[in-house]
């Protein structure tokens, strides 16, 4: 991948940074208050990644949910995806080894940032599709983590007890 390459992706992911971050701080928070650590949303984050799934499954995981209904809420939480991917097929049509990563990192904003199957001149489509969906995926596993670290969080002098 060229430099070119990873500077437009990096680019074109940018308004998706700042709400994945914050989501993520969100989602962390949410996890450490369950009695889970960096490592669980780390876990989830990279494994999972699926934002309202993430947050939905918190409170599976905490209230001991069954795999039956852990399975039915995911598939329901997540069914739009389906249409998401069918839009896609052309787009990712010849990516190689990439597509299933692609596949699998197609979120709600990573779609809206790749429907117009557009890329800057000079710079290989899928390594730019491949790209925005990492950096996405980078920004919701940053924000999962800083929120699990409870020490960021309680160092805020604005979340502190007055």
């Amino acid at each position: 991948m060229t430099k070119k390459t990873i500077w437009e992706s990096f680019k074109k992911s940018l308004p998706v940074m700042a709400g994945y971050i914050l989501l993520g701080i969100g989602f962390g928070v949410l996890l450490r208050d369950a009695g889970y650590g960096v490592l669980g949303a780390l876990a989830m984050c990279v494994l999972i990644y699926a934002g309202a799934l993430q947050y939905v499954g918190v409170g599976l995981i905490a209230g001991g949910a069954g795999i039956i209904n852990t399975i039915l809420i995911s598939i329901a939480v997540n069914a739009r995806h389906l249409f998401y991917s069918i839009s896609m097929i052309d787009k990712y049509r010849d990516a190689g080894r990439k597509k299933p990563y692609l596949a699998f990192a197609l979120t709600d904003e990573t779609y809206s940032l790749l429907c117009d199957g557009e890329c800057p001149d000079g710079v290989d489509k899928h390594s730019f599709f491949f790209l925005v969906s990492l950096f996405n995926q980078c920004y919701w596993v940053i924000g999962g983590v800083m929120g699990s670290y409870g020490k960021i969080i309680q160092s805020s002098a604005l979340l502190q007890e007055p």
